[in-house]
């Protein structure tokens, strides 16, 4: 079997420029909603998190919010795992958020205000 009848028979296509474009774009749209859901310290994270539900930015949608949820319980896992260690001290360090009796890190705290944000608009 050839390149070619393996690819096709997986139904699969070349991964092109207009993939990549596509795909940078989800990500910029994903890091702008970020920045719009968790402001820039972690006092926006404890804010977020003490409020009855998330201050939900303007301009998304359900889809952005999962695509977001993804990609920080990713990250949020990563941050934890020793064989991550490789990846740089502003990704790995996170000092404690506490509400109330519970403790976040800044991973955990994000991933929760995503759920929330998520179970809000009724993704849940």
């Amino acid at each position: 079997m050839t390149d070619e009848e393996f690819d096709s028979s997986m139904g699969s296509r070349p991964f092109g420029t207009a993939d990549a474009t596509e795909a940078y774009a989800r990500m910029r749209r994903c890091v702008a909603l970020g920045v719009a859901l968790w402001g820039g310290a972690s006092d926006d994270l404890q804010r977020q998190l003490l409020a009855p539900y998330p201050q939900i930015p303007t301009g998304f949608v359900l889809s952005d919010f999962l695509n977001l949820e993804q990609h920080v319980q990713t990250i949020s896992a990563a941050s934890v795992d020793p064989r991550c260690a490789w990846l740089p001290a502003s990704v790995l360090y996170s000092p404690a958020i506490l509400i109330g009796t519970e403790r976040f890190t800044i991973w955990e705290a994000r991933c929760e205000i995503v759920r929330r944000a998520i179970e809000y608009l009724g993704g849940r």
